[in-house]
Protein backbone atom coordinates (compact mmCIF):
# COMPACT_ATOMS: atom_id res chain seq x y z
CA UNK A 1 0.00 0.00 0.00
CA UNK A 2 0.70 3.30 -0.98
CA UNK A 3 1.71 6.12 1.41
CA UNK A 4 0.81 9.59 -0.33
CA UNK A 5 0.61 13.12 0.98
CA UNK A 6 -2.47 14.96 0.64
CA UNK A 7 -2.10 18.70 0.50
CA UNK A 8 -5.02 20.53 2.05
CA UNK A 9 -4.71 24.99 2.26
CA UNK A 10 -2.14 25.42 5.25
CA UNK A 11 -2.13 21.25 5.84
CA UNK A 12 -0.59 18.18 4.76
CA UNK A 13 -1.60 14.95 6.08
CA UNK A 14 0.20 11.57 5.14
CA UNK A 15 -1.91 8.71 4.57
CA UNK A 16 -2.27 5.28 2.63
CA UNK A 17 -4.56 4.70 -0.75
CA UNK A 18 -6.84 2.68 1.51
CA UNK A 19 -6.97 6.37 3.85
CA UNK A 20 -7.07 8.21 0.38
CA UNK A 21 -10.32 6.14 -0.76
CA UNK A 22 -12.24 6.39 2.59
CA UNK A 23 -11.89 9.69 2.33
CA UNK A 24 -13.14 10.24 -0.90
CA UNK A 25 -16.17 8.27 -0.03
CA UNK A 26 -16.67 10.54 3.02
CA UNK A 27 -16.52 13.59 0.94
CA UNK A 28 -13.62 14.42 2.60
CA UNK A 29 -11.88 15.34 -1.13
CA UNK A 30 -12.60 15.16 -4.64
CA UNK A 31 -11.01 14.21 -7.85
CA UNK A 32 -9.17 17.14 -8.70
CA UNK A 33 -7.75 17.26 -4.82
CA UNK A 34 -3.60 17.47 -5.30
CA UNK A 35 -1.48 14.46 -3.55
CA UNK A 36 1.56 13.70 -3.66
CA UNK A 37 3.75 10.77 -4.05
CA UNK A 38 6.61 9.75 -2.15
CA UNK A 39 8.79 10.80 -4.81
CA UNK A 40 7.31 14.28 -4.71
CA UNK A 41 5.31 14.55 -7.64
CA UNK A 42 2.00 15.74 -7.95
CA UNK A 43 -1.20 13.89 -8.30
CA UNK A 44 -4.99 14.48 -8.33
CA UNK A 45 -6.85 12.18 -6.44
CA UNK A 46 -9.14 10.74 -9.28
CA UNK A 47 -5.53 9.38 -10.88
CA UNK A 48 -4.41 7.54 -8.04
CA UNK A 49 -6.42 3.80 -8.52
CA UNK A 50 -8.10 1.95 -5.73
CA UNK A 51 -9.45 5.80 -4.13
CA UNK A 52 -12.22 7.08 -6.65
CA UNK A 53 -14.10 5.34 -9.68
CA UNK A 54 -12.35 5.11 -13.14
CA UNK A 55 -15.74 6.14 -14.56
CA UNK A 56 -16.39 9.55 -15.34
CA UNK A 57 -19.46 11.44 -13.50
CA UNK A 58 -19.88 14.19 -16.21
CA UNK A 59 -20.34 11.40 -18.74
CA UNK A 60 -22.70 9.24 -16.07
CA UNK A 61 -24.71 12.46 -15.76
CA UNK A 62 -25.02 12.96 -19.42
CA UNK A 63 -25.84 9.62 -20.04
CA UNK A 64 -28.37 9.90 -17.27
CA UNK A 65 -30.07 13.10 -18.37
CA UNK A 66 -30.05 12.43 -22.15
CA UNK A 67 -31.09 8.75 -22.10
CA UNK A 68 -31.06 7.54 -18.47
CA UNK A 69 -34.46 6.02 -19.10
CA UNK A 70 -33.46 3.23 -20.82
CA UNK A 71 -30.63 2.21 -17.65
CA UNK A 72 -27.29 3.36 -20.15
CA UNK A 73 -26.15 5.20 -16.94
CA UNK A 74 -26.84 2.17 -15.00
CA UNK A 75 -24.95 0.08 -17.36
CA UNK A 76 -22.12 2.53 -17.40
CA UNK A 77 -21.68 2.52 -13.91
CA UNK A 78 -21.65 -1.19 -13.94
CA UNK A 79 -24.58 -2.31 -12.45
CA UNK A 80 -26.11 -4.62 -15.18
CA UNK A 81 -29.03 -5.81 -13.43
CA UNK A 82 -30.52 -2.45 -12.22
CA UNK A 83 -29.77 -1.22 -15.69
CA UNK A 84 -31.76 -3.80 -16.78
CA UNK A 85 -34.73 -3.09 -14.57
CA UNK A 86 -34.31 0.28 -15.43
CA UNK A 87 -34.53 -0.32 -19.28
CA UNK A 88 -37.80 -2.58 -18.90
CA UNK A 89 -39.65 -0.29 -16.46
CA UNK A 90 -38.53 2.95 -18.63
CA UNK A 91 -37.03 4.39 -16.23
CA UNK A 92 -39.54 3.42 -13.53
CA UNK A 93 -42.20 5.35 -15.70
CA UNK A 94 -39.88 8.49 -14.99
CA UNK A 95 -39.27 8.68 -11.94
CA UNK A 96 -36.47 6.25 -11.52
CA UNK A 97 -34.59 8.51 -13.85
CA UNK A 98 -35.15 11.88 -12.14
CA UNK A 99 -33.75 10.19 -8.99
CA UNK A 100 -31.23 8.84 -10.60
CA UNK A 101 -30.17 12.21 -12.49
CA UNK A 102 -30.74 13.84 -8.65
CA UNK A 103 -28.09 11.22 -7.06
CA UNK A 104 -25.42 11.45 -10.09
CA UNK A 105 -25.44 15.41 -10.00
CA UNK A 106 -24.82 15.34 -6.12
CA UNK A 107 -22.28 12.78 -6.05
CA UNK A 108 -24.37 10.18 -4.09
CA UNK A 109 -24.59 7.68 -6.40
CA UNK A 110 -21.22 5.08 -6.80
CA UNK A 111 -19.99 2.48 -9.49
CA UNK A 112 -20.05 -0.93 -8.98
CA UNK A 113 -17.60 -1.42 -6.95
CA UNK A 114 -18.56 1.06 -4.12
CA UNK A 115 -16.12 4.01 -5.59
CA UNK A 116 -17.05 7.39 -6.26
CA UNK A 117 -17.58 8.95 -9.49
CA UNK A 118 -15.14 11.61 -9.71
Amino acid sequence: MSNWTLKLPGNEHKLTTEELKTWASAGKITGESIVADANGEHWNAKQIPGVFSKREWLIALLLSVIIGTLGVDRFYLGKIGTGILKLITFGGLGIWTIIDIILIAVKKLDDKEGFKLA
